[in-house]
């Protein structure tokens, strides 16, 4: 060998580097197939471990499938596999929140989606986004969660994915329950189901009804929840989906307790509580024990509730039900409160609170710390009551509403009125009634406060909502230059029991007052809502089932015995002016602003009689409005331009009936279009009547007049005062009805409107007043409204409507134009059902 290699030539270096570099090549080449072969096994070995964890997970062994894709993750990494470690990641979230471990499924999920992206898979990105929504949706942190959803939408649209967006659409209106965005949620089911109808995929349109049925019942709109969880109900049965359906009956059984259908509401439960329990369905079987212990409570067996209550505490005990837990405890509370056991409610409601706040359960919360401290004023502990509703009214205040339809918001208002009555309670019993006025305002018109701010300081992004101190409100009282006299009704058990009264004069002075109704009341009337029914009747004042809606249903069951008018006005002005009529204004041109509660809205002021038979109006100028602070809000709106024009509209062509059952045109008010032919004289202006009275017509004239005028047929809902309404002319396909809803979307800028119609001071009675025409359009920006408050004769109003004006052209102050014009129609027709039923309503200059 050394010779041979001797016996080279000199080109043999170059002949053994060439022979050298082909065994490198070699060499690199078979290093290349070594790593690629020990890639190989290594992805091999990373799928094993891959599918075994699957086949672990689906076997429950979650800790051994956590470690195989620990391991198989781990490889993958080793061999620069994105794509897999991200599917291994989102298995690995799956199988931690499967473990209740959040922070690592959150963990996984993010590192998942970051790896999906940098190979682009938008599939399994999306995958992975909803379920990193769903972790945050079941640790609470919603606007995570929203925003994780909203992000997974258009990646499912750009797949052209049509499922997986509606899936995310649904998710987010779900997480918007959460957030108390009601409105967003049902937009958001809606959607949903749209996709999932154009899909035929009816299992997640019944899912998503489901959910939209729970965001109506939430809001108080249970008419609608109760129709939608019928449809799902429907659906459930045709699909032979036996669990859903008896979610779905157990849902309408809820909402018929909330609508007082209780004998509906406890055969629904008494269906579906026995297979529950043959299904062996605990949690189920708990719930709907709890449930029917509500209805029996309600329909006053007791007996029947309690032992429900106490067949259900140990099932939610034993299955970790905590919230099904509280509200039992709370529930029990209750009981003992209609036994009278006044300490052994406060104990349960005591032991209900601590679980209520450990899950975060602010309704629960809330309603419990409400009933504590009715309880603490039962037994005199007044300072403890304070604390405790003002607690309850705290929680309530911090639920984010600003989403919510005006509608809406005055629904969950009412719900929660209750604890602000209970406030002043406490708050009078400690001789604190300034501090209860307060209270009294912090629970008024609320809604119609926001809206009004929100137009008055657009830019401010939601009114507070603390309680508004005295100082403000005695400010109010001196910028209005008017006596301030304000009716707070206190019930005990479902019946009028006090009434407080306050009276803040021009110089800021208050006074208080307090009528005890269970001796000042006339033996045959038990309630104010049955005395005004009774003065209503007996000036020939219609009072229908539907009129009867707005002051109470049993008032009309158990009428007081009749008497004469003059006798029921004396008895109304004896319980509400008698005790502050040393605090009125002696002067008659200086005004006195009412501000009435609830049935109190439907008493006509004007004709309260004094024992001396003087008419409250020969005495007083007369205004009323639903809370101080809106007297404030209207007086800001003056400030605001104005309109220039008056449009006078009387008796226009009339539409049909939408109250009637039947095609029926709305009779003809010949008077009326002479009033506004008169009127519009004084204003040197042409009536708009007949025909040309149509909505577009009055619609588009409305927006830039000063005085608005409208002379025809009313109605007021009583169920719904957004559907009150106004005739106007129908043409082509338009019906001419101008409802309330349509009127508070409008920008007026007319400084006083006059409805001289039927019933337009009137509507569903609320916390927030008179919900209504009237409203309406304060709520469109109108600081003053004059309406009426029954059905009133087409002749004496057209005279009364024609004074006003006159006055109107001499004084600009409304206030006392209406007080002359009513008082020069009581001498031609003295029955106040003729001159009685008009009221000014905001502002007077």
């Amino acid at each position: 060998m050394r010779c041979f290699l001797k016996s080279l030539s000199l080109t043999s270096g170059l002949i053994v580097a060439l022979f050298l570099t082909g065994i490198s090549a070699q060499f690199a080449s078979a290093q290349t197939t070594i790593t690629q072969a020990q890639q190989s096994n290594r992805k091999a070995e990373a799928d094993r471990l891959f599918r075994e964890g699957v086949q672990s997970y689906e076997a429950k062994q979650i800790g051994r499938a956590i470690a195989l894709w620990e391991q198989a993750a781990k490889l993958y990494q080793d061999i620069g596999d994105l794509q897999w470690q991200g599917k291994t990641l989102t298995n690995l979230g799956n199988a931690y929140d499967d473990l209740s471990q959040p922070d690592k499924a959150l963990a996984a999920y993010k590192a998942a989606i970051q790896f999906f992206q940098a190979v682009k898979d938008r599939s399994s990105e999306a995958r992975a986004t909803m379920n990193l929504g769903f972790i945050y949706n079941s640790t609470s942190q919603y606007e995570e969660a929203l925003a994780a959803f909203s992000k997974v939408i258009p990646i499912y649209r750009e797949l052209n994915d049509r499922h997986g967006e509606a899936r995310a659409i649904r998710n987010r209106g779900i997480v918007y329950l959460d957030l108390f965005r009601h409105v967003d949620a049902i937009e958001a089911f809606d959607q949903a189901i749209s996709i999932f109808g154009e899909l035929k995929d009816r299992t997640n349109v019944s899912g998503a009804l489901m959910n939209q049925g729970t965001a109506y019942s939430q809001l108080g709109q249970y008419e609608d929840a109760l129709i939608t969880f019928n449809l799902a109900l429907f659906m459930f049965q045709e699909l032979k989906d036996q669990k859903a359906e008896l979610q779905a009956r157990n849902n309408r059984a809820n909402i018929y307790a909330k609508l007082f259908r209780y004998q509906e509401a406890l055969a629904a439960y008494n269906e579906i509580l026995p297979i529950y329990q043959k299904l062996g369905d605990q949690s189920a079987t708990a719930k709907t024990l709890l449930n029917r212990g509500v209805i029996y409570f309600s329909l006053a067996r007791y007996d029947e509730a309690l032992a429900d209550y106490n067949l259900a505490l140990p099932i939610f005990r034993a299955i970790k039900n905590r919230n099904g837990e509280a509200q039992i405890l709370s529930n029990r509370g209750v009981i003992h409160s209609s036994f009278s056991r006044y300490e052994d409610a406060i104990a349960a409601y005591q032991q209900a609170l601590p679980i209520f706040r450990a899950i975060k359960n602010r309704d629960g919360e809330a309603t419990t710390l409400n009933n504590l401290g009715i309880m603490q004023i039962r037994t005199r502990q007044f300072a403890q009551a304070e604390q405790s509703l003002r607690d309850a009214i705290a929680l309530y205040e911090s639920i984010r509403l600003d989403r919510l339809s005006e509608a809406a918001k005055i629904s969950v208002f009412e719900i929660q009125s209750g604890s602000y009555r209970w406030l002043q309670q406490a708050l009078i019993a400690q001789n604190q009634p300034e501090k209860a006025l307060t209270v009294s305002e912090w629970g008024r018109t609320k809604a119609l406060i926001e809206r009004l701010s929100q137009q008055l300081q657009p830019n401010t992004s939601q009114t507070t909502r603390n309680a508004p101190d005295l100082k403000t409100l005695t400010q109010i009282a001196r910028s209005q230059n008017a006596t301030l006299v304000e009716y707070s009704t206190i019930y005990d058990r479902g019946k009028e029991t006090q009434l407080y009264i306050w009276v803040i004069q021009p110089n800021g002075k208050v006074s208080f007052r307090q009528v005890d109704l269970t001796t000042a009341l006339p033996k045959q009337c038990s309630q104010i809502a049955q005395l005004i029914g009774n003065s209503r009747n007996s000036i020939g004042v219609r009072s229908a089932q539907s009129d009867w809606l707005i002051v109470d249903e049993t008032a009309q069951k158990n009428p007081c015995s009749q008497s004469d008018s003059d006798e029921n006005f004396k008895v109304l002005h004896k319980l509400l002016i008698e005790p502050i009529a040393s605090l009125l204004p002696t002067d008659p041109n200086q005004h006195v602003v009412f501000i009435p509660d609830r049935t109190l809205f439907l008493v006509p002021f004007p004709a309260l009689k004094a024992a001396n038979g003087k008419y409250l109006i020969e005495k007083h100028t007369l205004r009323t409005a639903s809370s101080i602070q809106l007297l404030d809000k209207t007086r800001a709106l003056k400030s605001r331009p104005r309109g220039k024009d008056a449009l006078i509209v009387g008796n226009p062509f009339m539409p049909n009936d939408p109250n009637s059952s039947q095609v029926k045109q709305l009779s003809n008010l010949p008077n009326a279009e002479q009033e506004a032919m008169t009127i519009a004289s004084l204003f040197n202006t042409q009536a708009i009547t007949g025909k040309q009275g149509t909505k577009k017509t009055v619609l588009k004239q409305m927006l830039d007049a000063k005085i608005i005028h409208l002379a025809t047929h009313g109605s007021f809902d009583d169920r719904n005062g957004f559907r009150s309404w106004l005739a106007l002319a129908p043409f082509e396909k338009d019906s001419g009805i101008l409802t309330a809803e349509e009127i508070a979307q409008l920008k007026l800028h007319a400084d006083l409107v006059v409805l001289s119609a039927c019933d337009t001071g009137r509507g569903r009675v609320t916390g927030d007043g008179v919900v209504g025409l009237s409203r309406s359009f304060i709520a469109a920006g109108v600081p003053s409204v004059i309406v009426s408050l029954w059905a009133v004769p087409d002749a004496p109003t057209s005279d009364l409507m024609k004074a006003f004006y006159q006055q109107l052209q001499r004084n600009p102050d409304k206030a006392q134009a209406l007080r002359q014009a009513m008082l020069a129609t009581l001498k031609a027709h003295p029955n106040p059902k003729d001159w009685a039923a008009f009221t000014l309503i905001g502002e007077a200059l």
